[in-house]
């Protein structure tokens, strides 16, 4: 059983925060378990089972609306380009984005990788979300406050397998982060969207200047009052283990790809940080997706960034 003294920390292992799980970064009274998808109720406990948590940006942002006593650190754990998660049906006749409409779309509606993607979708190349029939594959914690006008979303059961379905053509296309791509793309009769998705992804960033992030660090609004030094220190952690995870990158003998260093140097090149722990630097990013949010019927006016994270944290 965890030492209730400690600040009990949940979230997933990756670049950014190996060094919080393999004794690099040592605070005592810290305690990093390796959870990425632990619920709201964990925190809201009475007693609490976590303290801090990865937490999606869209539950925050709707929760937070709602008047949840739950606020975030700065920490955007999980940021990612949506271009290369679209994948289609190679018989389904959609070689173009706006070949979509008419067609059935896998998705799940609220997470916020896919808020992302349809506003890609939309803005970018002109497609009329309403005019598509998205599946949606809810989960319990999934709401939406007023979808827009036009858009309907036709239940499909979390037994269902989408990635089967699209294989299949049961789907003609499928919009969904839970995915594994390098997997998905061997499947039979399935490509992505994009027959070159990385320059879609490279050119999205030219610009908008936007790397769509999905997760930050929750915790209960209360523990900036009754322990200011613990959500300080937490956060401290937070940027040290991507310091060091960022800097341990540049080691090309870390990875077994062959041409890993190519990748990197390329990256850090547009893009030196993907995602800053700073509200400040990401406010056009965090803004931008609020207004999706709202555009996309998820919650019904926008929430300032000052009513969702924390202010004031130095490292």
């Amino acid at each position: 059983m965890a030492n209730p003294q400690k600040i009990r920390i949940a979230c997933r292992r990756h670049d950014w925060t190996d060094a919080l799980f393999d004794g690099t970064i040592n605070e005592s009274s810290l305690e990093f378990i390796e959870a990425a998808h632990m619920r709201l109720s964990n925190l809201l406990a009475d007693p609490p089972e976590i303290d801090f948590f990865e937490y999606g940006l869209g539950e925050l942002i709707q929760n937070r609306a709602k008047g949840l006593p739950i606020k975030a650190l700065p920490v955007f754990l999980r940021a990612s380009f949506r271009h290369s998660y679209i994948f289609v049906n190679t018989k389904s006749g959609i070689e173009k984005p706006k070949d979509l409409a008419g067609k059935r779309v896998g998705t799940r509606y609220t997470m916020p990788a896919n808020v992302w993607a349809r506003a890609a979708l939309q803005y970018d190349y002109g497609v009329e979300l309403a005019k598509i029939r998205w599946l949606n594959q809810a989960a319990p914690s999934d709401s939406v406050h007023k979808l827009p006008d036009g858009i309907v979303l036709e239940p499909v059961g979390r037994e269902v397998n989408l990635e089967n379905w699209l294989a299949e053509g049961k789907i003609d296309a499928l919009i969904h982060p839970g995915v594994v791509p390098t997997k998905l793309v061997t499947r039979p009769n399935v490509k992505r969207l994009f027959a070159d998705a990385a320059e879609e992804e490279r050119n999205y960033y030219r610009r908008t200047k936007i790397v769509p992030v999905m997760a930050v660090i929750a915790y209960r609004e209360e523990e900036l009052q009754k322990r200011p030094e613990a959500v300080q220190a937490v956060f401290r952690a937070f940027c040290r283990a991507k310091e060091i995870g960022l800097d341990e990158m540049q080691d090309n003998r870390r990875s077994a790809l062959l041409w890993y260093w190519e990748s990197l140097e390329n990256q850090a090149q547009l893009i030196p940080d993907p995602a800053p722990y700073s509200i400040d630097q990401m406010r056009h990013t965090l803004e931008t997706f609020i207004r999706y949010c709202v555009e996309q019927g998820l919650i019904a006016a926008p929430v300032a960034l000052e009513n969702l994270f924390v202010t004031g944290m130095t490292v």
